[in-house]
């Protein structure tokens, strides 16, 4: 029976088009997660005019019972002396007094809309909230599909004797990319991309204060919007060096290993860090430096997050012919087998050393602490 040839140039259009249609819908996708955070930000601070009405209102409420209390008490004394005052006056207290009972009823009503208008806005903003990270998530794994039939199945024809052998590892390559760029946007968003949407609303704010209450209050609210001002650039810089930290390039591994652990210990005060460098003076491949750094910071951040560590040391030895970098913490270890997703990037690193021809041992036991020791070779053609 003969065997049917397979018309490639047919499979790569085939190919181009499914990558063209998996592209419009990120941009769709896309379309969806932006409009989603737009709304998002417009409920939150719909979300805070309803919370200050609400404080507003509790405020107004405390002063309304307050006057109600004494509406009451002088209603009493004037049934209690009543031929002691002329008709206008006990005509008056009775008019007070139904007055202050009227805008209390009227304050409680107004209270309770506030606080329902607030349940309602909350519910909407868990929506949208789960609709970002639903978008976000499939966006990700969009973007996997798309670059892998992109890079791996273009040229369907030369590609189809070594997909099967291929096809593991680069789709973990992609997986991992995918994974540290949403991790990078969700940073951005949480930090920067908020502070600057609050700046803008501070802004607003200055430009209120100054109109409605004069130079000096709208000087005291710029001064709190240049420190918020100051306070994005500075989470923007440092955003921008776990990028690529310029003194890896400048310096080499162990400065910036050194500064690294410094930031980090600047940003959590209640951990004991310590760095130690041991060995030759000798600088590794560039491509090596690169690959040690982000597994020692992959390794450190883990257990800042995840081991509830008190003391979280660092040593990096540089010998002739590789490099070997330990992360010890005295937190509270995890089981192995464990298959969360606080343990998902464990998988991750394991696969990198790997295409790096090192090594990675993890010992670690629940509440037993966690050793981190990677070593990798000098001479790398990465």
């Amino acid at each position: 029976m003969p065997v049917e040839r397979v018309d490639v140039h047919s499979l790569d259009s085939i190919f181009n088009s499914m990558v063209q249609s998996v592209n419009e819908s990120k941009n769709d996708i896309f379309i969806i997660n932006e409009e989603s955070r737009r709304q998002l930000s417009e409920l939150r601070e719909e979300l805070r005019q309803t919370d200050e009405g609400i404080s507003r209102a509790i405020i107004e409420g405390e002063r309304l019972q307050k006057a109600a209390v004494a509406a009451r008490e002088k209603l009493q004394h004037v049934s209690m002396y009543f031929s002691d005052y002329t008709k206008e006056e006990v005509r008056e207290t009775y008019d007070s007094a139904h007055e202050v009972q009227m805008e209390f009823m009227l304050n409680s009503t107004k209270l309770r809309q506030l606080e329902e208008v607030r349940g309602q806005i909350e519910n909407r903003i868990r929506t949208y909230e789960e609709s970002i990270r639903r978008s976000d998530q499939l966006a990700s794994h969009v973007n996997v599909v798309m670059k892998y039939l992109a890079s791996e199945l273009r040229d369907v024809g030369p590609a189809l004797e070594t997909a099967k052998m291929r096809k593991h590892m680069s789709m973990r390559v992609i997986e991992a990319q995918e994974e540290e760029r949403k991790r990078l946007a969700r940073e951005i968003h949480d930090g920067p991309a908020q502070m600057m949407a609050n700046l803008v609303m501070q802004l607003g704010l200055v430009e209120r204060v100054f109109e409605d209450k004069g130079m000096d209050p709208g000087l005291e609210q710029l001064g709190f919007t240049k420190e918020l001002a100051r306070n994005t650039l500075s989470e923007v810089r440092r955003i921008i060096h776990d990028l690529r930290p310029m003194v890896l390039d400048d310096f080499g591994l162990i400065p910036a290993l050194s500064k690294y652990i410094e930031r980090t210990a600047s940003y959590n005060e209640k951990i004991h860090f310590s760095f130690e460098s041991q060995g030759i003076t000798v600088r590794p491949n560039p491509s090596v430096e690169v690959a040690v750094f982000r597994l020692v910071q992959e390794a450190v951040t883990n257990a800042v997050k995840h081991s509830r560590a008190k003391t979280i040391e660092v040593l990096v030895e540089t010998c002739k012919d590789f490099i070997r970098a330990t992360v010890k913490d005295d937190g509270r270890g995890f089981d192995p087998a464990d298959r969360s997703e606080s343990n998902f990037g464990i998988q991750g690193m394991y696969e990198r050393v790997a295409l790096l021809r090192g090594e990675l041992d993890i010992n670690t036991a629940a509440g037993k602490g966690t050793e981190v020791i990677l070593i990798l070779p000098h001479a790398q053609s990465l």
